[in-house]
């Protein structure tokens, strides 16, 4: 029997003081919206976020083609600003090649940045649900990289993403139903779930325990709208800052908090409205206002 002195510390840690949640989770934002072809837009995107209040960034793979595995240099940059870098996004074309080689060459610049994280998305397909072929590729893909990374103690997380070949819920369920829990993790992004027309506290709910990556952004009723394309992925306008649209962060975050989750709640926003260092500062604002960390 707990004694009363622990059932204590344990109702502390579920309730909201204050209206906040509590939780164990880490700030990040991404930097890629500044740009991905020269060395300058990073070190802008580090000023603009460690102003804003962040401590942690995810880049994408094109950021370690900029420093051409010059590693103490990326280094040596975070060291300067006072941030540290918690992952890489990295997303599938159809070929074996940008894959997998390109993953396998880029693992050990992440690993000796201390990365144990990596995002993947599914190829592109645009206005209609994947087909079983896409979907067997996309498959043997991410489990051919959770092979290569786990040399390196990295673990990849799937990436539900619009207007790719895991965007829907049923596409979602069968990479996680057909991927090792040990070496496959799950890394929803809270605005391209509902784009998909699926529910982020359901789907989140549903595989809570294999959660080790978040993205979080927001986004409006209205249908989404897509920008063009930016560091070889999709971006869309009506997506928004934390608590500017409809996503339910406070069922996400006490879901997540209930499963254990420690990781981060990585920020992103494909178009500010505001510029970028603005939006950064909105979403942070709304994260000390709802989450607390222990």
């Amino acid at each position: 029997m707990l004694s009363t002195t622990t059932k204590e510390l344990l109702i502390i840690k579920k309730q909201k003081i204050g209206g906040i949640y509590m939780g164990k989770a880490k700030f990040a934002y991404t930097v890629w919206q500044w740009g991905t072809n020269n060395k300058e837009q990073f070190i802008q995107s580090l000023k603009d976020i460690t102003e804003a209040g962040y401590e942690y960034f995810e880049s994408v793979k094109e950021a370690i083609n900029v420093f051409n595995n010059d590693v103490s240099g990326f280094k040596a940059i975070c060291k300067e600003y006072g941030v540290k870098p918690n992952g890489f996004y990295f997303h599938l074309n159809g070929k074996w090649e940008n894959d997998v080689e390109d993953v396998k060459k880029k693992l050990p610049f992440m690993a000796t940045c201390g990365i144990h994280r990596m995002n993947v998305q599914a190829t592109g397909v645009v206005g209609r649900p994947a087909t079983q072929e896409e979907l067997d590729y996309n498959l043997n893909a991410i489990n051919a990289i959770a092979k290569l990374a786990k040399k390196y103690e990295i673990v990849p997380c799937l990436h539900p993403h619009y207007n790719t070949t895991v965007m829907y819920e049923n596409e979602i369920d069968f990479i996680m139903e057909n991927t090792d829990p040990e070496m496959v993790a799950f890394g929803p992004d809270t605005a391209h779930i509902t784009a998909g027309k699926g529910d982020p506290v359901k789907i989140i709910k549903k595989f809570a325990d294999r959660v080790k990556f978040t993205h979080l952004k927001d986004i409006t009723s209205e249908g989404l709208k897509a920008a063009g394309m930016q560091a070889g992925v999709e971006v869309y306008t009506n997506f928004r800052e934390l608590g500017e649209g409809i996503v339910d962060f406070p069922a996400i975050f006490k879901i997540l908090d209930d499963a254990g989750y420690d990781g981060f709640f990585t920020v992103e926003l494909d178009r500010s409205r505001f510029g970028n260092k603005k939006s950064a500062i909105m979403s942070i604002k709304y994260l000390k206002e709802h989450y607390k960390k222990n």
